[in-house]
């Protein structure tokens, strides 16, 4: 099971800081944006902003706006990776948690992460799992009720406005967008609605309007994983080390159906059953660094051995009690269930080799009980434009495949893409800075990529041949 952490992407070692130097001036301030602006007696929401300020004093050059992945993850988080950036050094960068996240919420519901991560340890059927899911949402879905939240402004449009009020109270005349996973379909969406308002856009893992997000998942997922076992079994250390590796995870996942395994995580008892099997692989696939670790997961489960398993489940927990799960569940509700072509998943389904059942792992019974807004038609159309735009992708990611970027660049006049064979989701490499900062300064020149068509496979952590 997974509960649609796809698009949750904070890109850390890609904005590590590079610098030791002390940081400039970081400007606080809180923007007051209506609820729901549909509705003329709304009430107001308070949006946490921060903007770093540019180390050159004098520089001109248009501010960086960073749009965070999720739905649902805070952005405020970040400053500390900004603060010593290169991009700093002669552009603002501005950062503010989304409606629904960090400090811009009232509209949480505490432990939401740690009631997941119960319902995991269990070894429940898919039909109590998604009872206890249910039962988690409706509880919360309760307290937003008594607190008078309106689930309707919690999508891409509204949070597209918000962003636009930021750029006016700012006095910035235009800025450059800088989005991750969900990040970039939050970005379109501000290209389509306040165009003039973006001097140029970057965006890795591409989540555009018009993908089928539920529909394709099955397909990207075992693509990416079974690629990843592909590569180990090439590598002549992964694969004597680690032989056999896909007919071993289809015979594991045959028997945690009759025999989960159990193990304790966290000094507590957790039975990890086939669905848990698939959401350890499947989470374990965002990043290169993740997916080394890959073929010691599936030897571990073979073997009964907790500790790689255990530092799995630590990060799934992590990104868990992160995530704001309300923004997140209207976000996917209105912008992604109106377009789930059900057809498409049974197709997906049957052609399956692990037996991924969607309606399972992805929970969606909770999330089409979230709340009734469907969007219209235009919430599932692609973004027509002429701004200049760079979209970047990983060749192994999971969620957001090279596809949809090259679909999207389709209808952007002055797109460009670039596509890392090696890396997944979580992108963050030397080459990548380089092109992204050369483009910045530049955005209609098309940037030189060569450096992207540079192998660098991945570094299997070869640990030793487990008991």
């Amino acid at each position: 099971m997974s509960i649609r952490l796809w698009t949750v992407l904070i890109l850390a070692i890609f904005f590590h800081s590079c610098s030791t130097t002390s940081p400039n001036e970081v400007i606080d301030g809180i923007l007051i944006v209506p609820e729901n602006r549909l509705n003329p007696d709304s009430r107001t929401l308070k949006l946490a902003y921060k903007v770093l300020k540019a180390k050159k004093a004098d520089s001109l050059k248009a501010p960086i706006l960073y749009l965070q992945g999720g739905p649902g993850v805070p952005t405020l988080i970040m400053e500390e990776n900004w603060k010593n950036h290169p991009f700093r050094k002669n552009r603002d960068i501005v950062l503010m948690d989304q409606r629904g996240t960090g400090a811009s919420s009232d509209a949480d519901c505490s432990n939401i992460g740690k009631a997941i991560i119960a319902v995991l340890r269990q070894d429940l059927s898919a039909k109590e799992e998604l009872k206890a899911l249910d039962s988690i949402f409706n509880q919360c879905s309760k307290v937003l009720n008594k607190k008078g939240v309106d689930l309707a402004g919690y999508n891409s449009q509204e949070n597209a406005a918000d962003f636009e009020a930021l750029r006016k109270d700012l006095g910035y005349e235009q800025w450059n967008l800088l989005g991750a996973s969900y990040g970039s379909r939050l970005g379109l969406t501000i290209m389509r609605d306040f165009p003039s308002s973006v001097r140029s856009s970057i965006f890795v893992g591409v989540f555009p309007p018009e993908s089928q997000l539920f529909g394709e998942t099955i397909i990207d997922f075992e693509k990416s994983l079974f690629e990843v076992l592909k590569r180990c079994e090439q590598s002549e250390k992964c694969n004597s080390r680690y032989p056999h590796l896909k007919n071993r995870l289809l015979s594991i996942l045959k028997k945690l159906k009759s025999e989960p395994l159990r193990l304790d995580y966290d000094s507590k008892p957790f039975i990890l059953n086939r669905r848990d099997a698939l959401l350890l692989l499947h989470q374990s696939l965002y990043s290169r660094q993740t997916i080394a670790e890959i073929p010691e997961i599936i030897q571990a489960i073979e073997k009964g051995n907790s500790e790689p398993i255990n530092k799995v489940l630590q990060r799934i927990e992590f990104m868990y009690n992160l995530v704001h799960w309300p923004m997140n569940n209207s976000v996917m509700a209105y912008e992604e269930l109106p377009f789930m072509d059900s057809v498409e998943i049974i197709n997906a389904q049957k052609k399956s080799e692990l037996g991924f059942d969607i309606m399972t792992f992805e929970g969606l019974n909770s999330l089409s009980d979230w709340h009734a807004f469907r969007a219209e038609a235009h919430e599932n159309q692609p973004v027509i434009s002429d701004i200049p735009t760079l979209m970047v992708s990983g060749g192994l990611d999971p969620i957001t495949p090279k596809r949809n970027s090259v679909e999207a660049l389709k209808y952007l006049k002055n797109g460009y893409g670039v596509d890392f064979p090696d890396e997944s989701h979580d992108l963050a490499n030397p080459c990548f800075l380089q092109i992204t900062q050369d483009f910045l300064n530049n955005p209609f020149h098309k940037p030189d990529l060569n450096c992207s068509t540079i192998r660098q496979p991945v570094e299997w952590n070869l640990y030793q041949q487990s008991k």
